[in-house]
C-alpha cells in the first residue's frame, strides 16, 4: 500500500484513495453550509476524522458537533447524515470497514 497525502485531495467532493479486501479510505470536501447529500446508512463501520473546520453529524437521530481533529465511529446500519455549519469547507478523511463505495 502506498502512502497518500489526503491534502493533495483536498477540495475534491468525494475520492476513494486507498483499498484493501478489508478497508477503504476515502476523502470529502463539504462546502460552507452544505452537506454530504442525503442521510444514508452503509454495511460497513464508518469512522470520519475530521481534518478542517467544523461538522455536525446526526447519527440516529442524535446530533453531534465535530471540529478540526475530532473522530467520529459509525457503526453499520446506522442511519447518519453529515453537514457543515461553518464557514469555511470542511475536509475529512472516513474510513470504511469492510470497503463501502
Amino acid at each position: 500500500m502506498d502512502v497518500v497525502d489526503v491534502f493533495k485531495h483536498r477540495g475534491q467532493f468525494f475520492k476513494v484513495l486507498q483499498e484493501t479486501t478489508r478497508s477503504q479510505t476515502a476523502v470529502m470536501t463539504i462546502a460552507p453550509g452544505a452537506d454530504a447529500g442525503p442521510e444514508e446508512q452503509h454495511e460497513a463501520d464508518q469512522i470520519i476524522h475530521v481534518v478542517e473546520g467544523e461538522a455536525t453529524v446526526r447519527i440516529a437521530e442524535k446530533e453531534h458537533h465535530a471540529g478540526a481533529g475530532s473522530l467520529v465511529t459509525i457503526a453499520a446500519g446506522n442511519r447518519h447524515h453529515v453537514r457543515n455549519p461553518g464557514r469555511t469547507p470542511l475536509f475529512l478523511v472516513t474510513v470504511y470497514t469492510p470497503p463501502e463505495y
